[in-house]
This record gives C-alpha cells, sequence and structure tokens, in this order.
C-alpha cells in the first residue's frame, strides 16, 4: 500500500529527475552562456561591445588551445615557434581583454565553445607535415577574420575604450597574419 508520504517523495524525486534532465539537454556552450548573461546584465549599447569582447577572448582561447597542442605535435622547428608565441601573446591578449570586461561588467566565457573543441579534435587526428600545414591554415583564417573584426570595430565602436583596445591589438594581430603567412608559405613545398 502506497502512502501519501511515499507517493509525494516519489513525486518530487521525478521531478527533481526531469529538472537536471531538461537543464543539462539545454546544451550550452560557456560562450552563449556569457552572452546570454550580457544580455540579461546589459543595456543594448552596452551589450555591442560585450559581444565583441566575448567574440575575441573566445577566439583567443581556441587560438592558445591549439597552440599549446601544436607546440607539442608539430613535427617543424618553424610551426612550434610558432605555437609557443601564439601561447604567449594571445594569453597576454585575453590579459587585457579580461581587465576591461571587468571594469565594464561583461561576462566572458571561461572554455571553448563545442565547434572549437571538434576543431582541436580534427586538427589532433593529423600527424607530421599535414598537421603543421593544417594548424598553420587555421591560425591564417582565425588572424585573418580576428583582423577583419578588429579593423571593424576600430572604426565604427561607440565605446572609446573598446575601439580604443581593438586600435591597438589589431597591429599585433596583423604581425602574427605575416608570421602565419611566411610559415605558410615555407610549408607548400614540404
Amino acid at each position: 500500500m502506497i502512502t501519501l508520504k511515499k507517493l509525494t517523495t516519489s513525486i518530487t524525486v521525478l521531478g527533481l529527475a526531469v529538472t537536471i534532465a531538461t537543464s543539462c539537454s539545454d546544451n550550452k556552450d560557456a560562450k552563449e552562456v556569457a552572452e546570454e548573461v550580457n544580455e540579461e546584465n546589459l543595456d543594448r549599447k552596452e551589450e555591442k561591445g560585450a559581444g565583441q569582447l566575448v567574440e575575441a577572448y573566445s577566439a583567443n582561447m581556441f587560438e592558445i588551445k591549439a597552440s599549446e597542442n601544436a607546440s607539442l605535435n608539430a613535427s617543424t622547428a618553424e610551426v612550434k615557434n610558432v605555437a609557443v608565441m601564439m601561447i604567449e601573446t594571445h594569453g597576454k591578449m585575453n590579459v587585457a581583454i579580461e581587465k576591461l570586461a571587468a571594469s565594464k561588467s561583461i561576462t566572458l566565457p571561461n572554455d571553448l565553445t563545442d565547434d572549437q573543441n571538434r576543431e582541436i579534435e580534427n586538427l589532433t587526428e593529423k600527424t607530421g607535415i599535414n598537421y603543421d600545414k593544417d594548424y598553420i591554415s587555421k591560425m591564417k583564417d582565425k588572424h585573418e577574420a580576428a583582423l577583419d573584426k578588429l579593423n571593424k570595430i576600430s572604426e565604427k565602436s561607440d565605446d572609446s575604450e573598446i575601439k580604443a583596445w581593438a586600435q591597438k591589438t589589431a597591429p599585433e594581430v596583423s604581425a602574427h597574419l605575416e608570421m602565419v603567412k611566411a610559415a605558410e608559405d615555407n610549408l607548400k613545398n614540404r
């Protein structure tokens, strides 16, 4: 015989299980969570700048993680050197973004997106010179996209501090792009 207390307990446990299952199936990555927090806490004007910083921070995290992987798995000294430089400079870039974001109460992601993790997994499936070429190709694509975004922010941002950050960061990203293009040229004949 089921007592009212047992029935209530069973319903409560079932409700909790459904709540947990529903929240786990949401599958939001850290970048989406940061964007949602910013959307809730900032006005529309601030949210645009927050989105720019979230995007840059996330991209830097990817480049750092991919470069950590390349520093261990690249087959050429040149690519390993590029990777070590990327780890150091993009780490510094993210420290600057963290400071700027903190001054504006902007939430940043704390992990890579699912797509970024898949990109790194796909990269690690390669070996030797094919690994090096794929890593350098990814860095070229990422830096071209980042430079384009930084230039747009430099020209159009309504936030003077974010605009200044973009103007300061763009030349360094441009220098990275040139280094990556040189490495790509050196890898073409291998």
